[in-house]
């Protein structure tokens, strides 16, 4: 019997690890760039200096400056979407992905998360870049559940839109708080979902 071969698919798995890493590369520099001279006064350039990489890969791997600075908060969205039940209508099913995928959220995110939120508080410009984020999730969200048979009405709006306040106000006392963990943020968020479910902003879904 003749052995299946591990090594057909591994050129790839070699381009793909340097793909990461060079992203990895560039995230670092970023952050480290911005944390000395802030978003607005860091440029692509410097941070292409600084990862010892051309502009062209740079806009590879982020169309737009703002992209590489809110990487970890992309990052986050992008992997709740791919959680997202199409079968999502309540308050209980938007929020059970964003748990698992905090759950799931190693130290590193959010110590990078943590540096995003940072910067944003410095610079109107990033900060707007980020509410812009957040309301393009809100109508990606929004279009999912309707897509998937939710009825598109006022409550369905406010639903989503309520459930996405709540982790904004969430993410911003966690930037205040002393302790930056995940588990800090994971808890933060959820004393903040359960405040809304207590006001009764969702009352179908107990």
């Amino acid at each position: 019997m003749t052995s299946k071969s591990p090594q057909k698919h591994q050129p790839e798995s070699l381009r793909d690890i340097k793909k990461a890493e060079v992203k990895e590369q560039i995230l670092r520099s970023a952050r480290e760039l911005g944390a000395t001279f802030g978003y607005d006064a860091t440029t692509v350039a410097q941070i292409c200096r600084h990862a010892r990489v051309g502009t062209s890969t740079f806009f590879r791997y982020f169309p737009e400056k703002q992209g590489v600075f809110l990487a970890p908060e992309v990052e986050l969205w992008d992997r709740y979407l791919e959680e997202l039940s199409p079968e999502a209508s309540t308050m209980a099913d938007l929020n059970d992905p964003l748990e698992h995928v905090l759950s799931t959220a190693g130290e590193q995110w959010a110590d990078d998360f943590a540096a995003s939120l940072d910067l944003a508080a410095g610079s109107m410009t990033l900060a707007k870049h980020s509410f812009d984020h957040c309301v393009e999730m809100e109508l990606t969200i929004l279009g999912r559940v309707v897509a998937n048979g939710a009825q598109d009405s006022l409550v369905t709006h406010m639903r989503v839109g309520v459930f996405l306040a709540s982790w904004r106000i969430a993410q911003s006392r966690w930037r205040e708080a002393g302790d930056r963990t995940i588990d800090s943020l994971a808890a933060i968020r959820r004393e903040a979902f359960d405040l809304v479910k207590h006001l009764g902003a969702d009352p179908q879904s107990a």
